[in-house]
């Protein structure tokens, strides 16, 4: 299977254009409730469309009570001049030529190679730049609209949204970018970068059986036996079974000390707010501190049956767009289709897998500790704290 850096031109193309966003100020701030908002102005302008067939109180209404912060701040964003502003951007337009001249193969180590200085001297500080001089400069720029969002993400994660999105772009670029020298399985001393270490590790998987073992192992490796299990050793799962992933099988080095990222990347998350929350999950009381905390899992059904809970956040999202699309046409139940046939599609997939998850205590491995004597590794970002900045 080869793994082209090319694939990823869309979705950064996308983001970019999401974070060139200058908004201009109102002197009131209106919500997702609201017709006549900067929001809705904009799409109607941009995309040419009549937006009066949506009823704005109605089909917005829960998001709005259950997310005021996010409702006020998205009513503020001009999405015409996202575009605007995107192509006409010196900076992004530089990135996205960078981009464009990547084809490197990803399924080689001289394709990541070739990669990684690309990602961490053109792509990371360009999306950085654009993040502190462009997003927080919108998002600061509203008259105060997105003052609470701002406010609510510090809450939640524990870092400012620029701070928290730098963070992760340096830790997952440790992930993928770090250097690792080590003795291969032949004996011989090789460097080569954790991305490429991380794919090949996992070139074992010849099956969509085994695919679904690794998948539910991967799933329910408890803090104390991630080193063992990610060097293929056998370990005891959160579910109490004992279980091997085949990493270092097939004559294929397992991604050794490249797990030290992989882990500083996990206790970062970690550490947000966000998980500090307790769910009711048909009157259960899940906490999501659990996912992370030693000892400690949840079982993998709730939380299906969260996301497919009518009030829950994902619903309610999905019930709103089938809304809009059916405000405007999109889809008809004289067609023979449900008014809610995303949100239709959306529970009867998560229902199917519910029982699967029944059976898996879900943990996301973390501050696992483990120590490589014999292979040394080089990080392109060596100094980023794994706890966000008001974390206790």
């Amino acid at each position: 299977m080869r793994l082209y850096a090319s694939r990823f031109r869309a979705l950064v193309a996308l983001l970019l254009a999401i974070s060139s966003h200058r908004a201009a100020g109102s002197t009131t701030c209106k919500t997702l409730l609201d017709s006549d908002s900067t929001l809705a102005n904009s799409l109607a302008s941009w995309t040419e469309t009549d937006l009066s067939p949506i009823d704005f109180p109605t089909v917005f209404k829960e998001i709005d009570t259950a997310l005021p912060w996010l409702s006020k701040c998205a009513a503020a964003i001009d999405p015409k001049a996202i575009y605007t502003s995107l192509v006409s951007s010196s900076t992004v337009k530089k990135c996205l030529t960078t981009i464009e001249n990547v084809n490197d193969d990803l399924s080689t180590a001289e394709g990541w190679a070739s990669f990684c200085p690309v990602l961490e001297d053109s792509i990371v500080p360009c999306a950085k730049a654009v993040m502190t001089d462009t997003v927080m400069d919108a998002l600061n720029s509203v008259d105060g609209c997105c003052d609470d969002f701002l406010s609510e993400v510090k809450t939640l994660f524990g870092d400012s949204l620029d701070e928290m999105v730098i963070k992760l772009a340096q830790l997952s670029v440790n992930v993928e970018c770090s250097e690792r020298t080590y003795t291969n399985l032949e004996g011989v001393s090789t460097k080569e970068m954790c991305g490429y270490s991380a794919y090949k590790s996992f070139t074992f998987i010849d099956s969509k059986e085994v695919a679904t073992s690794v998948l539910q192992n991967m799933l329910q490796i408890p803090n104390e036996h991630m080193c063992a299990a990610f060097a293929g050793k056998e370990f005891t799962t959160t579910n109490d079974t004992t279980a091997t992933i085949g990493f270092g099988t097939n004559g294929v080095d397992s991604m050794g000390i490249c797990v030290e990222p992989i882990d500083s990347l996990m206790q970062y998350l970690g550490s947000w707010k966000i998980f500090s929350e307790t769910l009711d999950v048909d009157g259960t009381s899940v906490s999501l501190s659990e996912l992370f905390s030693s000892g400690k899992s949840i079982r993998g059904d709730l939380l299906f049956k969260y996301a497919t809970s009518e009030k829950g956040l994902p619903r309610m999202g999905l019930r709103a767009t089938d809304a809009v699309i059916v405000a405007l046409g999109g889809i008809s139940s004289e067609d023979g289709e449900s008014n809610t046939f995303i949100e239709d599609w959306f529970v009867e997939n998560l229902n199917n897998a519910s029982s699967y998850g029944k059976g898996v205590q879900v943990h996301i491995p973390n501050n696992g500790g483990c120590t490589f004597s014999d292979q040394s590794i080089t990080l392109p970002y060596g100094d980023i704290s794994t706890s966000a900045s008001s974390s206790g």
